[in-house]
């Protein structure tokens, strides 16, 4: 069976490009990977790549940036919530201290048995750094030094009124596996890298679905290549997802995506794939 490989990466609508670069670059160590310019709800906006490495292939976090004007959203449940990058084990003291210097405050928390630190971007949209002993994926090339530097995604938060039926989405169409429950929040895991973590929220209200300022947009998901991807498009349609599509972004390449139950954007890439 066709199965995904890791969670790609995750995207987010926010208002000035060059706010992000500044945060992701100066506070957060990572890298602006790529800049394009971007037509979003009949706007003129930008879509900035951001990750540890040179390689834009290794992007993780996708800026969608629609203008100091820009629409403004609601976050809410049925959909992504935030991004958890991985930090090495025992650097989340520097880490809080760094980001008190830019005033921007996070608070120590524990999920899963595992230390993170919690905070909120200027973006409006919230992050989380983890501790994790795993060896780095990529190469670090960032302005913070290697044994501290963010290494990637460790996962990403999807926010739903019900979890039941997503559970069983990620399961039997995408091959993960539930690995750990924590009250509220349960971690799933693929052949490789990220996973999801599906927070139970019942009483938290639907957010925004579209391009709308301080809201998360979609998740990625990586699979090998584009027949893998055509499996699994064809696996999901067999299953009554019937919306799936694939949307032309640059020449020669596409996006494949696809609406899990409670509503939350899928982006179905191939591994190495520089489109979002």
């Amino acid at each position: 069976m066709t199965s995904v490989r890791s969670v790609h990466h995750f995207a987010y609508s926010t208002s000035e490009a060059e706010r992000e670069i500044r945060f992701h670059e100066d506070v957060l160590g990572l890298r602006c990977l790529s800049r394009e310019p971007a037509t979003l709800r009949g706007l003129s906006a930008e879509r900035l790549v951001f990750g540890g490495s040179t390689d834009p292939g290794h992007g993780f976090l996708v800026a969608y940036c629609l203008g100091a004007d820009g629409p403004t959203g609601r976050r809410g449940s049925n959909g992504p919530d935030s991004p958890n990058l991985s930090v090495p084990a025992g650097s989340l003291g520097h880490w809080q201290a760094r980001l008190h210097d830019a005033h921007v405050e996070g608070q120590v928390e524990e999920v899963f048995g595992t230390k993170r630190l919690a905070f909120t971007a200027p973006s409006g949209i919230p992050y989380a750094l983890v501790e994790s002993d795993e060896p780095d994926s990529v190469p670090v090339s960032g302005s913070v030094a290697a044994a501290l530097a963010v290494r990637g995604l460790h996962s990403v938060t999807v926010s739903l009124m019900d979890v039941r039926e997503t559970h069983s989405f990620l399961l039997d169409l995408f091959g993960g596996e539930h690995t750990v429950q924590d009250l509220a929040s349960g971690y799933y895991r693929f052949a490789e890298g990220a996973g999801i973590e599906l927070l139970h929220q019942p009483y938290r209200a639907p957010g925004t679905w579209t391009y709308a300022v301080g809201t998360p947009h979609h998740i990625g998901l990586a699979v090998d290549d584009e027949a893998s991807r055509e499996r699994l498009c064809e696996r999901l349609r067999d299953s009554g997802y019937h919306d799936v599509s694939s949307v032309v972004e640059g020449a020669g390449s596409s996006t494949v995506w696809v609406r899990a139950p409670g509503g939350a954007l899928v982006a179905l890439v191939c591994a190495g794939d520089t489109e979002r």
